[in-house]
């Protein structure tokens, strides 16, 4: 028998049914396999809208929209440490920050939330106005990911649980991520702190140390955003010690579930979650040296985004 090549075949229809033959036998064999062939099925369903490339040559013409985010509110504070809470943690550390990339030229900062914890003015009236809107584009999101994942089009790939956001949560970081792509925000971090839920309210728990979260590869802003991940990381490595918590070994965790980063194909451009420690850690705690602490970290950060741009 004379062996057929898609190269000879003749038939049009035939080429085409021979392609996708093709990539449902490699997306089956991927379902099996760790690898970053992922990323590239992944990109078939959701072609990039940023690189790093462009990213750093809009650097060079002009400046660099950064939405940051401090994770929480005062109606949902997050993690807890003998009075401390992570709302209130987060809230500081992105004032400080927004005002290391507001003092550089080069960059164009918005900030959710203030140093007192409200959110800004423009947010509330983005949300109040577009809600019915928001949720629409939510719901449509959620339901083309999961047609995707059916198909196999898209492969699970959840290497750690999270807790579901609730309601009012949700749809505020739906909001973030839909607000960010309309005004062309080239980058959005999302502050945070970690907690352990295994210990006592007064007694600090077993893990220490800081992890980053971005989006998982066969979303369609992987790439930049795991570049910018490892140059931050880079600096905060300098003053803060990486998470001893073993699923967070690697520091930079490819994540598929949080909406934070992306999920549902949400963000077109970078998006990181920065879990800066862990509440009960002496350094964070401790009210003495607390504020150093979180000028550091926001410092660090800058630094790190700035070293993308500039190495």
């Amino acid at each position: 028998m004379k062996r057929i090549s898609i190269g000879t075949l003749q038939c049009g229809p035939c080429k085409v049914i021979l392609v996708i033959f093709l990539i449902f036998a490699l997306l089956v064999i991927f379902r099996y396999i760790d690898v970053s062939t992922f990323r590239y099925i992944g990109s078939i369903v959701f072609p990039e809208k940023a690189t790093p490339e462009s990213l750093k040559q809009k650097y060079e013409n002009g400046s660099i929209k950064i939405l940051i985010v401090p994770g929480h509110d005062k109606e949902s504070y997050g993690a807890q440490y003998r009075g401390v809470t992570e709302e209130s943690l987060n809230a500081q550390t992105g004032h400080y920050l927004y005002n290391y990339f507001f003092g550089d030229l080069k960059f164009f900062p918005h900030t959710t939330r203030s140093y007192q914890g409200n959110y800004s003015e423009w947010f509330v009236s983005y949300l109040k106005s577009g809600e019915t809107e928001i949720k629409s584009w939510k719901d449509a999101l959620k339901s083309a990911m999961r047609s995707f994942l059916r198909s196999g089009t898209v492969i699970k790939n959840v290497k750690i649980q999270h807790n579901p956001a609730a309601d009012n949560a949700s749809l505020n970081l739906y909001a973030v991520n839909k607000w960010s792509n309309e005004n062309n925000i080239d980058i959005v971090l999302h502050l945070h702190f970690n907690d352990y839920p295994g210990h006592t309210y007064d007694m600090p728990g077993k893990y220490k140390g800081f992890a980053i979260y971005i989006p998982e590869r066969q979303l369609p802003n992987y790439k930049v955003s795991k570049e910018i991940a490892e140059s931050i990381k880079n600096e905060l490595l300098k003053i803060q010690r990486s998470s001893n918590y073993p699923k967070e070994k690697n520091i930079i965790i490819e994540d598929q579930q949080l909406i934070a980063v992306g999920s549902n194909a949400s963000r077109d451009g970078v998006s990181i979650v920065i879990e800066y420690g862990y509440i009960y850690e002496d350094k964070i705690y401790n009210k003495n040296l607390r504020e150093q602490t979180l000028v550091d970290l926001a410092y660090y950060t800058y630094l790190g985004v700035k070293n993308f741009f500039e190495n």
